[in-house]
């Protein structure tokens, strides 16, 4: 390109290819607002086919937390959804600030293994799931549900910064 630019004939030993590679990305999006096993809510901010505009912002914008986090049922909910995606790679981001929990559940070892079989399916479905945990103490237990795939970002205000960082690596 800088001969060309120059004026120069360009070495005949290079070859450029400026098509795209047609290799097409789902990615899921669960932000972790915490339910109960008696109240799972799952709630739709923007579908595959819709655009990124006011009634999706809105719907964003109006989003609430409350009660706990059953993680491994919404693992499966969201790969319901996203494995009918026609994609070559199925991505679910998962954004959390916690461990699983229930007050419904004393045992928390119970909750995080189900949430490390709920991943264990998504492998075996096809789709690449990857944690965001904002819990400075989150890896006492990610590890154990995620394996190596997540990344603890310990100050919320550093996420605008690393999530796109983020993004680019997950979907090379």
């Amino acid at each position: 390109m800088i001969d060309l630019k120059s004026g120069s004939q360009p070495g005949t030993r290079i070859n450029l290819r400026h098509r795209p590679d047609g290799r097409s990305i789902a990615v899921r999006v669960l932000l972790d607002l915490s339910n109960t096993r008696h109240d799972t809510r799952y709630l739709h901010i923007k579908g595959f086919g819709e655009h990124w505009g006011d009634e999706v912002k809105s719907r964003l914008a109006a989003m609430e937390a409350a009660y706990s986090t059953r993680m491994g049922a919404a693992l499966r909910h969201a790969a319901h959804y996203l494995g009918a995606q026609k994609a070559d790679k199925k991505l679910l981001l998962i954004l959390t600030d916690g461990q699983p929990s229930d007050v419904d559940s004393p045992d928390e070892r119970l909750l995080i293994e189900d949430a490390r079989q709920s991943v264990k399916e998504l492998h075996s479905q096809g789709i690449f799931p990857y944690c965001i945990n904002l819990d400075a103490r989150a890896d006492a237990y990610v590890s154990d549900i995620f394996g190596r795939s997540y990344t603890v970002i310990d100050q919320i205000a550093r996420l605008p910064e690393r999530l796109p960082e983020l993004f680019m690596a997950l979907t090379r």
